[in-house]
């Protein structure tokens, strides 16, 4: 049963971004998707994805170390970089694998407890949530109807996932709860000071904006404008699209939805070719990164994590 599980745990992304890219192909002019793709795109979109890998790593890196308060001589910044270059390869089929691969190698390589290397990876998880969640309800709040209505929830999972950190920050007991809540991996929500709180929620909201940069790169690329509301909340949406583990790096339903939240900027064909070609970009420069920066690393993550029971 376990062995079945995890197949199609592993399978369903592939089976998801297969079927949702099958429909659009047959839904829209493919024609038309690749003749936007101009030497102008290439020429943009190049350098702001190079860019975007370079400021993103420095930033991964950062975040890591900041929520170290006791590290090995030997584990600096570009092992930190090392190391989250070593999960990429893992996060482009499922963020959770991606996640439990850096989990792996920030216990063996920091001398954690697998406890603690969890705790610290979902501290830097929850405040993307929670960073991507902000924006993206500031930006969809003041659109259409239909988006506003979609800001407004994005606007109460935020809140929720504020609730819920600060129950566990919570001074006193919380009862039946106060067992899970002294869980190893919640140590590090529980227990980084306010100025690492700070500081790594001021990285995680530079890290969005680059992701929203690039972004802005692929439409200016395909010509397209986008007003700048749009654009944040649209792109937070599509990031967090993108973290759910039912497709390939989100790929097949962030397409769909790009053209459902963008549909009024521009024909859905440039909106889909806009889509595909930053995500076939992300994901290769992610898959790069792995493979140059960290091939050791990224050859233990594979094996280990990959070996663990689902």
């Amino acid at each position: 049963m376990t062995t079945t599980r995890r197949f199609l745990q592993r399978a369903l992304p592939v089976v998801v971004t297969a079927g949702s890219l099958g429909w659009v192909a047959t839904r829209f002019d493919m024609g038309a998707v690749a003749a936007a793709l101009t030497p102008r795109v290439f020429w943009i979109l190049l350098p702001a994805l190079a860019l975007y890998g370079v400021m993103t790593l420095l930033l991964e890196s950062a975040s890591i170390l900041g929520l170290l308060d006791r590290r090995p001589e030997s584990f600096g910044a570009w092992t930190a970089a090392r190391i989250k270059s070593a999960s990429y390869l893992l996060a482009i089929v499922n963020y959770a694998l991606g996640g439990a691969a850096l989990t792996l190698l920030l216990a063996r390589r920091a001398e954690l407890g697998m406890g603690r290397a969890a705790g610290v990876v979902i501290l830097i998880a929850f405040t993307d949530l929670a960073v991507v969640l902000s924006l993206g309800a500031l930006g969809l709040l003041g659109q259409s109807n239909a988006l506003a209505l979609h800001g407004g929830l994005v606007a109460l999972g935020a809140l929720t996932g504020l609730g819920g950190f600060a129950l566990l920050r919570f001074p006193g007991s919380l009862g039946p709860l106060e067992r899970l809540r002294s869980l190893t991996i919640f140590d590090a929500l529980r227990h980084a000071s306010l100025h690492q709180l700070l500081r790594l929620a001021a990285l995680r909201f530079i890290f969005s904006l680059c992701f929203i940069g690039v972004a802005a790169a692929a439409f200016a690329a395909f010509e397209v404008s986008v007003a700048p509301g749009l654009l944040v909340g649209g792109v937070m949406a599509l990031a967090l699209i993108g973290a759910i583990p039912i497709a390939v790096s989100g790929l097949g339903p962030g397409q769909v939805a790009a053209i459902a939240i963008f549909r009024d900027t521009a024909p859905p064909e440039t909106l889909l070719a806009v889509s595909l070609i930053l995500s076939a970009g992300l994901i290769a420069l992610r898959a790069a990164m792995g493979l140059l920066f960290a091939r050791e690393f990224t050859r233990e993550a594979l094996e280990k994590t990959l070996e663990k029971p689902a």
